[in-house]
């Protein structure tokens, strides 16, 4: 047993804490809290996972990781520095994109049948124009021709009203029907708006509630689904468990590895990411965005489904 484990297993039997309240403390599994007892390091899955777990060990224990790193230097592995060009995360996050229907587009149906109608009442007008200046010649006609003929052009006059009667007739039952498909379409626009508005209100959030140390957590609302997906970008260590501590998936991952959960079933979820620079989260195809820029590569996750 190294001096560095026998330092840490002091201060944890100090505590009164067992290896197993220690896994659930740090999230790190009870093997390798007793490799780092033992100072069997080779058990890691990598340097840097090594010098992660002994600082979580430190601060659950309560010594200063750096002091430990300092005195033990020696014996701790040193993690080799590797460079990995990342895409900008603007990039990688998907836009969501809301459609909005303009509100212009709404009134169309209405104006297109107010036009309608003028175009119906102009005709009518000028139809009724036409009429009447053929109406009126045969009256001048009447004052010039002989007395025989006051019949015939009294007849004329009578055929003449009777079909601008049925002519603006009609007319009438040609805007009604008009009107009548007029505000169907304006109602269909109505209840395409209405839906739509429907769908935007029921659209999930996610927002961050509070970040205490290395630790964030955030609500997800507005969905009864709970799918997880983690695309990874590079090495980096990731362990998913519930609120009871049962562990979902962990382990190392490497650049491409993409991780696949369906959790709709839980309703809080924890993610122990070793690096989250080479860790992007979906919910539910929406990117988790990480704002705790202080907490350094290695933090924790929380999401809790609102009921």
């Amino acid at each position: 047993m190294s001096e560095l484990g026998i330092r840490l297993k002091s201060a944890r039997e100090e505590k009164g804490y067992t290896l197993e309240e220690m896994q659930k403390v740090t999230k790190i599994q009870k093997r390798y809290l007793m490799a780092i007892e033992e100072g069997n390091f080779s058990k890691m899955p990598g340097e840097f996972y090594a010098r992660a777990f002994v600082k979580s060990y430190s601060e659950a224990v309560g010594l200063d990781p750096d002091m430990i790193f300092d005195e033990h230097k020696e014996e701790l592995p040193q993690p080799k520095r590797e460079r990995v060009d990342l895409p900008p995360r603007v990039n990688r996050s998907k836009p969501r994109t809301v459609r909005r229907k303009s509100r212009f587009a709404s009134f169309i149906p209405t104006i297109v049948l107010v036009i309608f109608l003028l175009v119906i009442a102009c005709g009518i007008w000028l139809f009724n124009q036409g009429n009447s200046d053929d109406a009126s010649v045969p009256r001048e006609q009447q004052q010039e021709q002989p007395s025989l003929e006051i019949t015939d052009s009294v007849n004329e006059e009578n055929e003449t009203v009777d079909g601008n009667e049925e002519a603006v007739s009609n007319a009438s039952s040609e805007e009604d029907s008009s009107a009548a498909n007029g505000s169907e379409n304006e109602n269909n626009a109505n209840s395409v708006e209405n839906n739509e508005e429907e769908e935007e209100e029921v659209a999930q959030s996610m927002t961050l509630d509070s970040i205490e140390g290395n630790r964030s957590f955030y609500q997800l609302s507005g969905t009864d689904s709970f799918e997880i997906r983690i695309e990874v970008a590079g090495d980096s260590w990731i362990g998913i468990s519930n609120s009871d501590g049962d562990s979902l998936h962990e382990g190392p991952h490497t650049q491409g590895d993409t991780v696949s959960l369906d959790v709709s079933d839980e309703s809080h979820i924890i993610f122990n990411l070793g690096n989250v620079t080479t860790a992007d989260i979906y919910i539910n195809d929406e990117l988790l965005e990480y704002q705790n820029d202080d907490a350094g590569v290695r933090q924790y996750v929380e999401v809790e489904l609102e009921s």
